[in-house]
């Protein structure tokens, strides 16, 4: 259901633009489905620029009979991916380098979805210059606004979203911090090769403490999205500024 929302939702966004597709990505591990929508680039149409997050939630062991609403884990990262794409789209933007949005299916399975198109892509030698992931976003667990993961990650396309913080959201306070281990699929794209960053709502050991549970729901965030608003921010500055081009009427 998830994956058919998604696509849906993000298939009426494009609705005024042909040259975009959005599609189903069917896995060999899981039954679940990824999406992907593609806007193609102008003048560098084999240089790819990724931007995703994971569409599942789960309620952990429980997860055959608790519900998983998930808020920020994360609906958080997919709505603020998909507020990138509808205000790309109202502007009638055109990158210069092919853009991806994604939403991964099966990370809280182990990665599978994102792991399975990363090895794809690496296979087939695509061009990927970068990939930004988005989840958990709405939860302000610290005292500063964004955090950028620092294991896993690419540490000079961290430098380069710190710069963007830094350009287009002044006046936020941004710090670093770890998983420990590979915590999302940003770590997917990591492990082949490419440059992958996540940024992330707070510190790691202070972030949204009801994941994976039935109480991961939008009140634990203060009922709103200013939070998460903040990343889709970051996430549009970062297609704009590594995947260039511009508006047109």
């Amino acid at each position: 259901q998830s994956a058919t929302w998604i696509h849906d939702r993000w298939q009426e966004l494009a609705a005024s633009r042909p040259d975009v597709t959005v599609e189903y990505y069917d896995h060999h591990i899981t039954n679940q489905p990824s999406i992907i929508l593609t806007i193609p680039g102008t003048t560098l149409p084999s240089e790819v620029v990724v931007l995703g997050g994971h569409q599942d939630s789960t309620s952990g062991s429980n997860c055959s009979n608790d519900r998983a609403p998930g808020e920020d884990d994360d609906a958080s990262g997919i709505a603020a991916l998909t507020e990138v794409i509808h205000v790309a789209l109202k502007l009638n933007y055109h990158p210069a380098r092919t853009v991806q949005f994604m939403a991964y299916a099966a990370e809280e399975s182990g990665l599978l979805g994102s792991d399975e198109i990363a090895r794809a892509y690496a296979n087939q030698h695509v061009n990927v210059v970068g990939v930004l992931q988005l989840v958990m976003t709405n939860y302000k667990g610290s005292s500063g606004d964004i955090y950028l993961i620092n294991d896993f990650t690419n540490a000079a396309q961290n430098t380069f979203l710190g710069n963007l913080v830094d350009a287009y959201l002044p006046g936020l306070v941004r710090g670093t911090t770890a998983c420990g281990y590979p915590c999302s699929d940003h770590a997917s794209w990591w492990s082949v090769g490419y440059a992958a960053s996540f940024p992330f709502e707070s510190t790691f050991s202070q972030s949204n403490p009801f994941i994976h549970s039935p109480q991961d729901t939008i009140d634990k965030s203060g009922g709103n999205a200013q939070h998460a608003l903040k990343f889709a921010k970051l996430g549009a500055a970062y297609m704009a500024e590594l995947a260039k081009g511009g508006v047109s009427n």
